[in-house]
């Protein structure tokens, strides 16, 4: 199905990946897209791009009514991050996608496209982690627990009132404009700041931002994608080759800690950070060489990465650059 001249809605649409999809839409698919958050501020990169823009709060649930009216495709992106409340969590990951999915269906949307996370599934417990997998909802950490919630949630209520749903579950992702698994780290290795956590040979689960926008764009236009969740990892990588790319490109070997150390510093900034989880689940993700699969988007939607991860990396060293962080 082409998305030319189909009316999108890009909620979340200020931040790194709505904003990347958002510009996609209106400048390479041709479609009339309303880009939505609650920072009007940073919205100039969408007007320039050809986008409409709303400035809104998801958790406002009567604003639904405006913003779906006439829209044919949503892209539902907000998200809250493990740093905020509970309450705040809980609004912004389930119970507005919930809401969102029911008026949608009032409104004759044809489909959602709902982001969640592979945080979803908890830390990673199994050699290979597969859709088949029950997703952790009741995990400590506080964003990975609320987006199983609202991935449940989604697909439960559009199945309720028969609504296309489509669910996301990305692994990290990086590239040009990204903040967590790009800038953050780059600024964290220059400064000497350890990255890794004991011997670097768990896995990182990456994925390309504009491999990722290919994702996207295929579970909005295949109909094999309705009522369905999809993986989105490009490759699994060891932390320290991940993390070298970026020392590579400032010229410092990324620095480490021994896991006894690393529970240790872990244990005394969560406070800071707003982090739930106990320290070995926190470092699950770090030390866990489990593989996400892909066999599912393969195989229903057609999905290849059209961007190596070393293709990626190079694109990405060249925005730091031309962005004054190299």
């Amino acid at each position: 199905m082409s998305l030319r001249g189909k009316r999108i809605l890009v909620t979340g649409a200020t931040g790194f990946i709505g904003r990347r999809l958002a510009e996609r839409l209106a400048q390479e698919e041709g479609a009339e897209v309303t880009g939505v958050s609650r920072r009007p501020e940073l919205a100039r990169p969408l007007l320039e791009a050809g986008v409409a823009y709303e400035a809104a709060d998801v958790t406002e649930y009567e604003t639904f009514d405006q913003l779906l009216a006439g829209q044919e495709i949503v892209f539902n992106l907000p998200v809250a991050s493990g740093t905020t409340s509970e309450e705040v969590s809980c609004r912004v990951n389930v119970a507005a996608v919930e809401h969102l999915v029911r008026k949608a269906a009032e409104l004759g949307v044809e489909r959602v496209v709902h982001f969640s996370s592979m945080a979803a599934y908890g830390p990673p417990d199994q050699p290979f982690m597969s859709e088949t997998l029950a997703l952790d909802t009741e995990q400590e950490a506080r964003y990975g627990r609320t987006k199983a919630l609202g991935d449940i949630r989604a697909l439960q209520a559009g199945r309720e009132v028969g609504q296309d749903v489509t669910v996301i579950r990305p692994g990290q992702v990086f590239g040009p404009r990204g903040r967590s698994w790009t800038i953050n780290l780059f600024k964290l290795i220059k400064r000497g700041v350890p990255v890794i956590f004991g011997d670097g040979t768990g896995h990182a689960h990456l994925i390309y931002i504009d491999n990722l926008i290919d994702g996207l764009i295929l579970a909005a236009t295949r109909p094999e994608a309705a009522g369905e969740a999809f993986n989105f990892v490009d490759q699994s990588l060891p932390w320290r080759e991940f993390l070298g790319y970026y020392g590579d490109m400032c010229g410092k070997r990324p620095r480490r800690l021994r896991l006894g150390l690393a529970r240790i510093a872990l244990g005394l900034v969560k406070p800071f950070i707003g982090r739930a989880e106990s320290t070995d689940a926190l470092l699950a993700y770090y030390t866990n060489s489990s593989v996400y699969s892909m066999d599912k988007a393969e195989q229903l939607l057609g999905y290849r990465p059209r961007v190596s991860i070393e293709e990626g990396m190079a694109r990405t060293e060249d925005w730091l650059r031309e962005d004054g962080y190299l």
